[in-house]
Formats: C-alpha cells, structure tokens, sequence
C-alpha cells in the first residue's frame, strides 16, 4: 500500500492529518496558504521533506490567492515569510522558499505556473531520493545487519515515497527478515504513532520501546545498527534531527555499533559550517505537560499546574558520532 503524506487535488493538496494516527486515518484538503502553514506548525504534515513540499505548496497557494489583487507581489513575498517562519528547523522549508523566490522575475502573470512547475519537480525529486536513499542504503549496510534501532518517523509520512531511513529498512526487509525496534519519540510519539503504523502495514517485524529502554535493548536485543534520518546537516556534518537522536549517537559509540544517518542532498545546508549556527525549535508546555489521545480536547495532564518545562523539539548529533550519511548521491 502506498502511503502519501501529500498529494495534489487539482489546484488544491490533500494531507494526511498525523496528529490523528494511528487510530483516525483522516484527509484533509488544504486550498489556503494560512491553513498550509496551520497544518505545518500542528504537525499535521511533518518531515523535513514533505515539510519541503508543503512549503511549496502553500506558495503555490498564496500565489493562487493574491495573483489577481492589488498589492499582489508585496502580498505574495509577505506570505513567503510567513511560510518560512512556520517551522526554523528544517532546512528543506527554506530551500524550497528560496527556489520560489529564485522565479520570481520577469512577468508576475508567469509566476503562478512557474511555482506550479517548482511543486511538480520538487514531488517528483523527493519520489526519486526516497528510491536511490534506499538502494544506496541497502548497499552499505552490511549484509548480516538484522537487527535495528530507529528513533521518530522517517518514513512515507515524513516525505514523498519510501521515506528516508525507514525507506532504507523497507528495502533491505524486502530481500531478508529483520526486526526493527521503534522508539516511542516522547513528547510527541511519532514513533509509537506513525513508525509503528508504517512498519506495521508492511508487515516487518517491529516491536515498540519507550525512549529510555534503548541502551537497556541495545544491550539485550543485540541491535547491530542504528539508523535515523535528519532535519539539517552542516558543512561538517552536525546533525539536527529529531530530539533523542544525539542521546543514540553516543549509545552507538558506547555500544560500538554503526550509527546511520538518511536524508536527501538537500538536507545539507551548504550556508552552514556546524551546528552551533543551527536555530533549533522550541515547541510548547503543553506537549511535555500534557498527553494527547487524538485532538486537543483528549488531552491529560501529566505534570503539576505551572510545572516549568524546556522542550526543544531537535538536537544536534556532532558529525563525528555518525559512521555514514547516506544521500540520494552518494554516501558521506
């Protein structure tokens, strides 16, 4: 079964609300700018990549909106901020903003098409990358490697195909059994919710552990690998990703076992030399203090009125814990 975390409906985009997985397997048809960037910062579409996409898409949107309006260039660059300051952490968004920006010369009746050719390329380079990520992968990874450790969500939910480190695990499952052990991902169990659904429905052996097991299975379950994908990679190949993920770098070195990272080229910030100039998001109290069972209105409070908290949705992993990047060109 294929699994589309963003899709084109005519002139408007259907998502797959990830705030309701796994129990409510709900579209939603988004033909506004204002409610792309909603479902961007709800985390209604996640993932660097489809993040990437949808950025694209709300600019396609907002130019729809504006293209006959007075104002209409100043209406379409403001809305072009507004896109880009949805989500700071990941660079696909900006990349894709950037492109957007990169067309709009010449006559402004030409830009709408133009950001509609952006859209369609950008779709069709993500189905690629996910299909050379996981050839690339299946190559590297040795052949013995059965048994894995994944952290968040990396798979057809989080970009346009196979997915990135999951797309990896898809392929090597088709030639031989594995078993891959899912991180839970606290705040937010994108593990739990969207990994364990995805591996689920192509029936690879998975079994689910919270976050603060992983040493404990590592050690037990004799994982061979640990592969993860990434939000932004510097010059040097500091990481952001997934909050968590830095904790597994440094098991993977305790433990002597290979850590991968997975992510298309654009992933790599050329504008950036190490992580120290990464912005890394800080999302809200409520996540941590709170635990959603599908909608806000089933959240439960988990802490104290008040409890002060620090929750920072990413973390650097530094270049020198990871053994392989693995891109859609090539392996780093």
């Amino acid at each position: 079964m294929n699994i589309f975390s963003i899709k084109r409906v005519g002139d408007s985009f259907e998502i797959i609300d990830q705030t309701l997985l796994p129990n409510n397997e709900s579209y939603v048809i988004i033909s506004d700018y204002q409610t792309m960037i909603k479902a961007i910062k709800t985390l209604q579409i996640r993932g660097a990549p489809a993040i990437g996409i949808a950025a694209l898409a709300g600019a396609y949107l907002a130019c729809r909106q504006f293209q006959n309006e007075q104002g209409f260039e100043d209406k379409l660059s403001n809305a072009l901020i507004e896109i880009e300051n949805s989500r700071p952490t990941a660079v696909n968004l900006f990349y894709a903003i950037k492109k957007v920006r990169s067309t709009l010369i010449g006559d402004s009746a030409t830009w709408l098409s133009k950001i509609d050719g952006l859209v369609n390329d950008l779709i069709h380079y993500e189905y690629q990358a996910c299909e050379k990520m996981a050839d690339n992968g299946f190559k590297h990874i040795p052949k013995e490697y059965t048994r894995f450790l994944t952290h968040c969500n990396t798979g057809s939910l989080a970009t346009y195909g196979g997915g990135t480190a999951l797309g990896v695990l898809k392929k090597i499952a088709s030639q031989r059994e594995i078993v891959v052990y899912v991180d839970e991902t606290r705040p937010l169990f994108q593990g739990s919710r969207l990994t364990m659904w995805e591996l689920m429905k192509a029936n690879i052996k998975c079994h689910l552990i919270t976050d603060n097991m992983a040493a404990w299975t590592i050690k037990e379950k004799g994982i061979q690998a640990i592969i993860v994908g990434a939000d932004r990679i510097a010059k040097n190949r500091d990481t952001a990703n997934k909050i968590g993920t830095f904790n597994l770098a440094i098991l993977a070195k305790y433990f002597d076992i290979p850590f991968y990272v997975v992510a298309p080229e654009t992933t790599i910030d050329p504008n950036i030399e190490s992580g120290r100039e990464m912005i890394i998001e800080e999302r809200s109290a409520e996540e941590i203090t709170t635990v959603c069972f599908g909608g806000d209105e089933k959240r439960i409070k988990i802490a104290p009125e008040h409890a002060k908290v620090y929750n920072p949705a990413f973390d650097i992993t530094p270049g020198e814990l990871i053994t392989s990047i693995i891109t859609d060109r090539s392996i780093i």
